[in-house]
């Protein structure tokens, strides 16, 4: 757990040195995923169940299940994304360090993700978290896929923008909206 910690607190505080330290350690799937990933992919998932559990449990659990589902499995398709895409910027196609990205850059959205709790203002700090889990995103472009620093706002965009369109495309095809 202390190390959690102070993972979460290195992407928060001190995003490029932590994507140092992690560009250089090993990445193994199932450690990644469950003691840093499904983690924190759960607090938003728990913060939106108890603010709507009250008024419509049923929704409220499903949308907190199906949400975080959605979660995980937008982790693996953005490590897919950044693998195939790296190359068109410069950067190697590199499984382990696009699984790197993808896990660790969307930390401060999660960590924003407990506010949704608090009606109104809570939305406008996941956004916040939302916001600076992309810029963490910039940040480990050239470090972790050591794509070039002229490319890597290009890149980031690129991958935000398919992204983007795969997550509707995956929404649309379940019919759910969450």
């Amino acid at each position: 757990m202390n190390e959690l910690i102070a993972r979460v607190k290195g992407m928060i505080l001190a995003p490029a040195d932590e994507w140092r330290a992690i560009q250089r350690e090993p990445v193994e799937l199932v450690p990644l995923f469950t003691r840093y990933v499904m983690i924190l992919a759960a607090i938003p998932a728990v913060a939106g169940f108890l603010l709507l559990v009250v008024w419509a449990p049923v929704h409220a659990f499903t949308g907190a299940v199906v949400g975080y589902i959605l979660s995980l499995v937008s982790v693996f398709v953005t490590a897919k994304i950044i693998e195939i895409l790296a190359p068109n910027f410069g950067g190697p196609q590199d499984a382990d360090a696009a699984l790197k990205l993808a896990a660790f850059s969307p930390t401060a959205a999660w960590v924003a993700g407990a506010a949704i709790i608090v009606p109104i203002l809570g939305w406008l700090v996941a956004l916040i978290g939302g916001f600076y889990a992309l810029y963490t995103l910039y940040l480990g472009v050239p470090i972790v896929m050591r794509v070039p620093q002229e490319k890597a706002l290009t890149f980031t965009l690129a991958v935000i923008g398919v992204a983007i369109v795969v997550n509707i495309a995956v929404r649309l095809l379940t019919g759910i909206i969450v």
